[in-house]
């Protein structure tokens, strides 16, 4: 329990008072993990889906699109699993439609 709260910065204290180290990190992986970054994921698929070549060489656009690609796959990694598969699409359904409201709401 102490490395964990030595390995935070100062202000981050939101896990000190938790009981065992185990909800410490736990707490702290819904906090700041990766795991399901659905914002990150949409922002991912909606620069692969306007991203042109333009003026960069082949290589260039070949290495951006890649590294999107590297991530996207990071963040939703290839499931063959049903379930999951719909999961990943129903996420991207809501953030898209969520995108798309007027800035108003």
């Amino acid at each position: 329990m102490t490395w964990h709260l030595n390995s935070l910065e100062e202000k981050i204290n939101s896990v000190m008072f938790l009981p065992t180290a185990k909800d410490m990190w736990d707490t702290s992986k819904v906090m700041y993990g990766n795991e399901k970054n659905l914002s990150r994921v949409f922002e991912i698929y909606e620069r692969l889906f306007e991203l042109k070549q333009e003026d960069r060489s082949v290589p260039e656009f070949y290495c951006e699109v890649k590294g999107l690609i590297d991530e996207l796959e990071m963040h939703q990694a290839s499931v063959t699993d049903a379930t999951t598969l719909r999961g990943y699409r129903q996420d991207f359904a809501v953030s898209k439609f969520l995108s798309g409201l007027s800035p108003t709401l």
